[in-house]
């Protein structure tokens, strides 16, 4: 492990503790938000919030290592998923007019990132990627709890203009297609596989 990450793990540790024996550094009222990620406009504002959980989970290779063969490339992190659920309470049209709002905004605009902030998480570029809501009887006919699953969209920077000599793509005869090489070939090689072709054809 790199000096830098175990510092940062460190620190982070240290700050954990440090806010442990500092309880009045938390707010008095935990924060929540869905907003977008370039606007910051909220998705909705809901009467309370309920769970607020991230799944985190990896892809590794499922073939034989050999001993000492593990390499971080044989273990892939998927993109990350947050469930986010949230409760509005009020009148029929209320509850009606709040969930309609939520669908209208993906419907006219599903390329949309969100932010997503919690007390243990802040996630930025985050699409939505399911929604699910249901009434609770037992809970208030009153209640409408929606379902919210975002899903984590990697960034990478930009590569236009950063190439200003690309190459043109270029192709050998029709007849070396399927033809498998350990370099590149030269127009020596390319000639003695067209005369081994013309020869046996």
């Amino acid at each position: 492990m790199a000096i830098g990450s175990i510092a940062q793990i460190a620190s982070l540790q240290a700050l954990s503790a440090a806010a442990s024996l500092l309880p009045n550094l938390n707010p008095p009222t935990p924060i929540y938000a869905v907003v977008s990620s370039d606007t910051f406009l909220p998705l909705a504002i809901p009467t309370s919030w309920g769970d607020f959980s991230a799944k985190y989970e990896t892809q590794v290779s499922d073939y034989p290592q050999e001993n000492g063969a593990y390499q971080p490339y044989n273990k892939v992190r998927r993109p990350i998923e947050v469930q986010v659920t949230l409760i509005k309470t009020g009148s029929d049209l209320a509850r009606f007019a709040w969930l309609a709002a939520i669908q209208q905004q993906e419907a006219n605009n599903p390329q949309q990132l969100y932010t997503l902030i919690s007390p243990q998480l802040i996630a930025t570029d985050y699409s939505l990627t399911g929604l699910a809501y249901e009434t609770r009887p037992d809970r208030g006919s009153n209640k409408l709890f929606l379902s919210l699953r975002f899903t984590e969209i990697p960034q990478i920077p930009s590569s236009l203009g950063t190439y200003t000599s690309a190459l043109e793509a270029k192709s050998g005869p029709l007849a070396q297609l399927g033809q498998l090489y350990t370099n590149a070939t030269g127009a020596a090689t390319a000639a003695l596989v067209s005369a081994k072709t013309f020869i046996l054809s």
